[in-house]
């Protein structure tokens, strides 16, 4: 029976135990999504438990067995999204190289010790990506350094191959050639396995983030530096996403760093996070401890990078001091350059300045109108960056983060039907385009993640 034969009522039972049993949130409009997918689910099923290969009598068999792990593990293999690529999304990894990890790679010094998550890893080309950033940042006789990056997916499947490490030519399509000839070996002409130090920098779990078990000194979870959850957080309903935000809180160092993707920014409402902007990524601060023994003193931890000894800037220190080189660079810029170099670190009134004389000189290029939106934002003016989101609309009516952001705005202001009217028009653009695309000005974010995204949004405010 073809998967779209599955009644209503079935898949409505099915969508419940999914939720109750892994976290994963499939409302009524992505319904589709869990129907075809499950075409695979009653494959892998039927051949375990030699019953029939048909997804109703599968779905039915699912409603009425207890669930083991790996009956588990087959949804998830089925139900998430593997496919991804190494150093995906250049500006977060350009941020990282510039600005962030040189500031951490200082505040370290002394301990010589830094600690990174990859919650959702999938195959491993994230983490093994931020191993190889490691690698190349840290002098190379530095081997007195301690760096541990710990990957956890819910999808064990995915584990298994990022365990192995090896990987198809389709996974580098954003790696330099230099790279991949220092960091991998040529199995044959399809196949290429990652070196054996790399794959002793990282520790891959399976782990559901629904779970309440962490953070945890047992399973490696706690004082991270860094945690990477990108594209994960949509699988979620939002009071699940909240506390799965709060365990991340929990789980990093005082001003450690949680980065989303830019379609999950939304979703991040944390007290104890502080948001701020590199050009293509928001980055969250943790600014206060969770609780323990001094809560105050930890607002004084803002003068932290005076540690290096170099600059006096305790209000916006953590994006000028990696990136030195920057300012000395404007001079032979064009304004838009200059606006872009100067947000880059975190100067954002002179970013405003320079991105106005972009606009006065060529007033019909809606990237120009775009970057000034993103400027007003992080400023929190928020009605300035919707007048420049609907500029920016006006002038490319087929820009499609423009009316994702325009409708996140609305949403914020309390003006639901105008924000929904954005969400619509921008899953009009998406279905126009291949799963595959990457959107511009989106950080690296595929037309077929931010349509699931904007499907949830929309069926949540029906």
């Amino acid at each position: 029976m073809a998967p779209n034969i599955i009644p209503d009522n079935l898949i409505s039972r099915l969508s419940e135990l999914v939720n109750t049993k892994m976290g994963l949130h499939f409302p009524e409009n992505r319904w589709k999504d869990l129907r075809r997918n499950m075409t695979g689910v009653a494959q892998d099923i039927a051949r375990i438990h030699k019953i029939e290969n048909n997804p109703v009598i599968c779905i039915e068999w699912l409603l009425t067995t207890p669930l083991t792990k790996a009956h588990l593990d087959i949804l998830a293999k089925h139900l998430t999204i593997g496919e991804t690529y190494f150093f995906r999304d250049k500006s977060l990894f350009q941020a990282l190289r510039q600005n962030i990890f040189p500031e951490l790679i200082r505040l370290r010094q002394k301990k010589k010790c830094i600690r990174i998550w990859s919650a959702g890893c999938s195959s491993g080309e994230e983490p093994y990506s931020l191993a190889i950033l490691v690698d190349q940042m840290i002098p190379a006789h530095g081997k007195d350094w301690k760096v541990a990056i710990l990957a956890t997916d819910i999808n064990a499947t995915c584990l298994e191959k990022a365990e192995k490490g090896v990987y198809t030519k389709w996974s580098f399509r954003n790696t330099p050639a230099r790279t991949m000839e220092k960091y991998f070996k040529k199995r044959d002409e399809k196949y290429f396995e990652i070196s054996p130090a790399l794959k002793k920098m990282v520790r891959f779990s399976q782990l559901n983030l629904v779970e309440n078990t962490y953070p945890s000194e047992f399973g490696h979870i706690w004082d991270m530096d860094i945690i990477f959850c990108r594209n994960v957080l949509m699988y979620f309903k939002p009071e699940v996403r909240e506390e799965i935000i709060g365990r991340f809180f929990q789980s990093l160092t005082d001003r450690g760093l949680l980065i989303f993707s830019p379609s999950e920014s939304p979703c991040v409402r944390h007290s104890g996070l502080c948001p701020f902007y590199l050009p293509g990524t928001t980055f969250y601060r943790k600014i206060e401890a969770e609780s323990n023994v001094k809560p105050e003193p930890v607002k004084p931890v803002k003068p932290e990078p005076v540690k290096p000894v170099k600059p006096v800037k305790p209000v916006k220190p953590e994006p000028v001091k990696p990136e030195p080189v920057k300012p000395v660079k404007t001079d032979s810029q064009p304004p838009y350059l200059k606006a872009l170099t100067l947000a880059n670190i975190g100067r954002l009134e002179e970013a405003e300045t320079f991105c106005r004389q972009a606009i006065q000189q060529e007033k019909l290029r809606s990237e120009h109108h775009y970057l000034l939106a993103t400027i007003y934002h992080e400023q929190n003016r928020l009605r300035e960056s919707v007048k420049s989101l609907t500029h920016t609309i006006y002038l490319d009516p087929e820009f499609v983060m423009a009316y994702f952001w325009l409708g996140n705005l609305r949403q914020k202001q309390g003006r639901l039907t105008e924000a929904d009217k954005h969400f619509r028009n921008t899953r009009s653009l998406l279905l126009d385009m291949k799963a595959e695309d990457i959107l511009p000005h989106s950080e690296g974010m595929a037309a077929g993640n931010l349509l699931k995204m904007v499907q949830s949004m929309i069926s949540k405010m029906a």
